[in-house]
């Protein structure tokens, strides 16, 4: 048990540390070019004695303003949890909608020392996905089916450092506020990225 409690901070300290080193190592490539679209995607864990969940998701986005940020992908989780009686896994899958708002451009303007050359960013993003009726049907109106489709919302804050021209590394601390009584995430809920 002791392991496992230690196997979170340990795989978030090793992507902190490859998260700073990017945005120092890159900290000096181009100005983001004009173009508006941009693609990437997101890697999200949680590794506790009790649950393990591991998920990916492509995105495709838009940049309204050079500080709103607006998109959509598909999200795949592989979803296992230890239950009192038994052990229970699933595959869950649906489309994500998103945004973003840049609220600080450079932290380094605010900071007096240096950090990542960066920006702050407020995110909130909607999942809808397709779950399990027996580990998350929550009695409504299920029966019958073995899965369904349900949202659930999460928001949260993060940096984005960029990474060459165009390029930005993200990295996520988000809630679940979807309030359901078996929730797909446990809170809080650590998201990196990638868009290009």
């Amino acid at each position: 048990m002791t392991g496992n409690f230690l196997i979170r901070p340990v795989i978030l300290s090793l992507l902190w540390t490859l998260f700073c080193s990017g945005g120092n190592l890159l900290a000096f490539q181009p100005e983001e070019p004009a173009r508006r679209h941009f693609y990437g995607g997101f890697l999200g864990f949680e590794f506790t004695h009790v649950m393990t969940q591991v998920e990916g998701a492509p995105i495709i986005g838009y940049r309204i303003t050079p500080r709103l940020h607006a998109g959509a992908g598909i999200k795949y989780q592989y979803f296992r949890s230890r239950q009192v009686d038994r052990m229970f896994s699933s595959h869950i899958w649906g489309p994500v909608a998103f945004t973003d708002f840049i609220v600080v451009k450079d932290l380094e303007e605010f900071l007096p020392f240096r950090f990542l050359g960066g920006a702050f960013m407020i995110h909130a993003e909607m999942n809808y996905f397709n779950l399990p009726v027996s580990r998350f049907g929550e009695n409504n109106g299920h029966e019958g089916q073995t899965r369904f489709f349900r949202p659930t919302w999460l928001t949260g804050a993060g940096l984005r450092t960029r990474a060459g021209a165009g390029n930005a590394l993200i990295f996520l601390v988000m809630m679940d506020v979807s309030g359901h009584s078996n929730p797909v995430y446990s809170n809080p809920v650590i998201r990196f990225g990638f868009v290009f």
